[in-house]
């Protein structure tokens, strides 16, 4: 009865600490940047709470100088953030930006764990080349992109475009290849400020090359999803 009772009480703090160590990591989890339904193409996602830019036309936003002639701007449509104007000084939230880029590589390589390899999907280039693109899954979203060679189906660091006509890419060597690539990137120690997206760019490296790109909300905790590759994906995805 005694062991018995012993082996219960092993299993309930076993039982404990797995769940601590569970909800532990899964608060450790960077969020991911959701919205309604999706901004399309070309928009920026709706900025949520933290360290961002006012945009201009808001009540927080620099008032044009005096004698300047120049008219306040509206506010930017819903879903849209609008970036300050040239000649305009930062405010005091856009001077702490800088700030965030050490978070946004701290966000980036929290995420990097939950990274998954997506669907695998061929496009045709405007002058009629051979894409293979392969979508970087994060909770179960597209948030990044790699590509591969058409010809041999090895990966491709950016700026590489082979002149592929007519070829069948291997996609089940591909396929085969890509838990261990995904599982081998690397997140480099820094990040790009790109202001029309409001987001910071974080670079994943395999093997000394560079071959996609985290996208970081400008307050550095948000994941950003790569809208383009989701609807690529779901239309053309294997």
């Amino acid at each position: 009865m005694n062991n018995f009772k012993s082996w219960a009480v092993v299993l309930t703090l076993a039982s404990v600490l797995i769940g601590g160590m569970t909800m532990a990591n899964s608060q450790d989890k960077p969020p991911l940047l959701n919205t309604p339904s999706g901004p399309g193409y070309g928009q920026t996602p709706p900025p949520p709470a933290g360290n961002v830019p006012p945009p201009p036309g808001s009540q927080n936003a620099p008032a044009p100088p005096p004698g300047s002639g120049m008219a306040p701007p509206p506010p930017p449509p819903v879903g849209q953030v609008s970036p300050p104007l040239p000649g305009r000084p930062l405010s005091g939230t856009q001077q702490n930006l800088p700030g965030n880029a050490v978070t946004a590589v701290a966000t980036a390589r929290k995420a990097k764990a939950y990274l998954t390899p997506g669907n695998v999907w061929i496009m045709t280039a405007p002058r009629g080349e051979v894409e293979v693109k392969v979508a970087i899954i994060y909770d179960g979203t597209a948030v990044a992109v790699l590509h591969f060679n058409p010809q041999d189906g090895a990966l491709l660091p950016l700026g590489i475009h082979p002149r592929a006509f007519g070829v069948t890419p291997p996609l089940e060597t591909i396929k085969r290849t890509l838990p261990s690539i995904v599982g081998g990137l690397e997140v480099l120690n820094g990040a790009e400020y790109r202001e029309p997206e409001n987001a910071w760019i974080v670079p994943l490296a395999y093997k000394s090359m560079i071959v996609a790109h985290l996208k970081i909300y400008a307050d550095g905790i948000h994941i950003v999803p790569d809208y383009p590759a989701n609807q690529e994906m779901r239309a053309y995805g294997k």
